[in-house]
């Protein structure tokens, strides 16, 4: 005889989003306290009190006001292994990192998130702790691409020289990247247009991925297994 299980999924489902919706209701309310009064001078007992939730829920959700302040990083994230896995060679890998980088600059600086996008740019410039969260988050992102670099590369992985000279190609793609968008954020606090920021923007991408690609042009180092 077959049974038919109770369905706690609706219920997880529910959870889910209810946990969703409190994880962005706190970071909407220190959001607005961070372009009010700057990075530094809010805290989490006084976020918690602008989303209406007690401090201990704030932590339950976030570690820091740091990790609350980067905490749509992952968004910016998800695309990145595909830009990777899917190319077959060299030259696709860095074209597929390059338009990775431009999609994300688009997003960023689409005409319906100016106002944040400043803001945010402006809390980050002016802010030395974010400074130094955001080295860290760059890092991450760095440490991300060389692991989908090394899983791409198979067995080859396993030899030393190789994993080095990922591990340097991962730091000079993640370096155009994160230069790119440092120009970005100067543009937008300075009052740039969006579209001569999107303009700079992708220009820094093209001419430093175009750049890697002829300086890894025909060595082999970057195709995929079989290519």
């Amino acid at each position: 005889m077959t049974t038919t299980s109770a369905a706690p999924a609706p219920a997880a489902g529910l959870r889910g989003r209810k946990r969703e919706r409190t994880r962005r209701s706190i970071a909407d309310a220190a959001f607005r306290l961070f372009a009010e009064h700057g990075f530094d001078g809010v805290t989490l007992a006084r976020i918690a009190a602008e989303a209406d939730v007690a401090p201990a829920t704030v932590f339950t959700h976030y570690g820091s006001k740091e990790e609350i302040f980067f905490s749509r990083r992952q968004e910016f994230e998800e695309a990145l292994p595909g830009a990777v896995v899917t190319a077959r060679t060299g030259e696709e890998l860095i074209e597929g990192l390059r338009a990775y980088y431009a999609h994300n600059a688009t997003q960023v600086l689409a005409p319906a998130a100016e106002d944040s996008s400043r803001t945010f740019a402006r809390i980050l410039l002016a802010s030395p702790a974010l400074h130094r969260c955001h080295t860290a988050v760059v890092d991450a992102r760095r440490a991300m691409l060389l692991d989908l670099l090394l899983e791409r590369a198979g067995a080859r992985a396993a030899e030393p020289v190789v994993r080095a000279e990922l591990a340097l190609f991962a730091g000079f793609a993640g370096s155009v990247g994160a230069a790119a968008f440092e120009a970005m954020r100067a543009h937008l606090v300075a009052g740039v247009s969006l579209g001569g920021t999107e303009t700079a923007v992708q220009d820094l991408l093209t001419a430093g991925f175009t750049r890697l690609a002829r300086s890894y042009a025909d060595c082999g180092l970057l195709d995929a297994p079989g290519h």
